[in-house]
């Protein structure tokens, strides 16, 4: 484990209470892996289930975490990104409260200050949902 709740924010600018990941698994170059526990009082929560919105913004969180993560490791600050386009967004299911989901992100090109990312939620083994996602951040050279 990367990062965990208590820690977490050492790589997203995100804060409380739109921190819409708990834990880094795995990241690297290529790939991230996330970890979030759908709570009751999740902003994003209604009807006790994680709506679209909350899905849209864990993806771009958990490819958030990647470039913080990288970041992090050459003492460069974590960058404010911003999502320029959702392509190809799929849900199959709204994950319910209490529950656990995972997301991945695999990163398919990087264009200046773009990157173009892959992500996926699973919950309880299930694809819930994906998505292609254009993110912006300006990284700061040294």
């Amino acid at each position: 484990m990367l990062a965990t709740r208590e820690d977490i924010t050492r790589y997203i600018p995100q804060r409380a209470p739109i921190v819409m990941i708990h834990d880094l698994v795995e990241a690297d170059a290529e790939r991230v892996v996330t970890r979030l526990l759908v709570e009751p009082d999740n902003i994003f929560v209604w009807g006790g289930h994680l709506e679209a919105p909350g899905l849209v913004e864990n993806i771009a969180q958990t490819a958030a975490a990647q470039i913080g993560y990288y970041c992090a490791q050459n003492n460069i600050p974590v960058p404010v990104g911003y999502i320029a386009a959702v392509k190809d967004l799929h849900i199959a299911a709204l994950p319910p409260q209490n529950s656990q989901i995972t997301t991945s992100v695999r990163i398919l090109h990087k264009v200046l200050d773009f990157t173009v990312a892959r992500g996926e939620i699973s919950q309880g083994g299930r694809v819930v949902c994906s998505c292609e996602m254009k993110i912006l951040a300006k990284l700061e050279t040294r």
